[in-house]
């Protein structure tokens, strides 16, 4: 992989104009919230972001194409608003074709013994067949043919069909890309010219609810990158701190990329990283080689570590902006 010259570098960077103040009410709110300044990142993780990327996962060589998080780019997905809807309906018809139709045809089948004759049992069996089971093959069809074609949807099909990209963070270009319905830019901007804030609202409960939040700093944008959705709107403060100094390692093409396991199958390919592994003899199956049992052990113990020995979210501030 060759970085482009957009990419992010924090030791070779343009010094960024200093922002304007907020001019209107409805900037300054999608603007409220602490900032996290940019800064030389450490070794700090957050482990709630990575618990779902377990080893049994990145170990998988058929499951690779899939993960979100990948040498060149983080680009997660989320599912179309119809899509919700339409999956939990072929399961239901699957549910039927599988279970109740049989059940039916059966329970219907022993009015050959009564008084309805074989005749009427027929019937009743293919109105069954013709009202409720073709319905609910034709709903079933598009996911049974899928899953025949490739039972392992690789993460282009899976977008095509019944997901859409939400935003991508590309270290190869060092650019931030935020996407809306059909796959539409909303906008694409260097990482540098973004402010990360971290928001907070009350929920009905009276507890904080967070979002880590990009917003670009030189447009007046509605929308913004919600990062925090990688931990969730409930995670300790410090944990949205931790998941900072992630994407800055992440996007910094000076620094490797960050040891976690959804990133460990592609270090070899990105050039700073590959040099550094090669450097400190790091194992490259450090992750992969654990079970999912060791690797929760070992996240918890982190975890600990940097609570009880106070090991910094981040390291010293960085200054990106040119002097007034």
């Amino acid at each position: 992989m060759t970085y482009q010259p957009t990419a992010y570098n924090s030791e070779q960077f343009t010094p960024q104009p200093q922002p304007e103040k907020s001019r209107g009410l409805m900037e300054k709110m999608r603007k409220r919230g602490q900032v996290f300044p940019f800064s030389q990142v450490n070794k700090s993780i957050s482990t709630l972001s990575i618990r779902q990327q377990k080893p049994s996962l990145a170990s998988n060589e058929s499951t690779l194409d899939n993960l979100f998080w990948n040498h060149q780019s983080i680009q997660p997905l989320e599912f179309r608003s119809w899509a919700h809807i339409y999956l939990f309906i072929s399961g239901l018809a699957k549910f039927f074709l599988c279970f109740i139709y049989p059940l039916l045809c059966i329970l219907t089948l022993i009015m050959i013994f009564g008084d309805a004759g074989i005749n009427m049992a027929i019937q009743t069996v293919l109105d069954i067949s013709l009202y409720l089971a073709l319905p609910a093959f034709i709903i079933y069809l598009p996911i049974f043919i899928f899953n025949r074609i490739d039972p392992n949807m690789s993460k282009d099909q899976l977008e095509r069909w019944f997901a859409r990209k939400k935003y991508c963070l590309n270290r190869e270009t060092g650019m931030v890309t935020l996407y809306g319905a059909g796959n539409r830019k909303i906008f694409t901007h260097p990482f540098i010219e973004f402010d990360c804030i971290l928001a907070s609202n009350p929920n009905h409960q009276g507890l904080l609810s967070y979002r880590l939040m990009l917003v670009h700093r030189y447009n007046n944008y509605k929308y913004g990158v919600n990062i925090g959705s990688l931990v969730g709107v409930n995670a300790p403060v410090a944990e949205y701190h931790r998941l900072w100094n992630m994407i800055q390692q992440y996007m910094d093409v000076s620094k490797p990329l960050p040891d976690i396991p959804m990133l460990e199958p592609f270090r070899h390919l990105d050039l700073t990283t590959a040099e550094y592994d090669q450097q400190t003899n790091r194992d490259p199956r450090y992750w992969r080689n654990m079970t999912d049992e060791a690797f929760e052990a070992q996240l918890t113990k982190i975890a600990k570590e940097q609570e009880q020995n106070n090991i910094p979210a981040s390291g010293p501030i960085l200054n990106i902006f040119a002097e007034a």
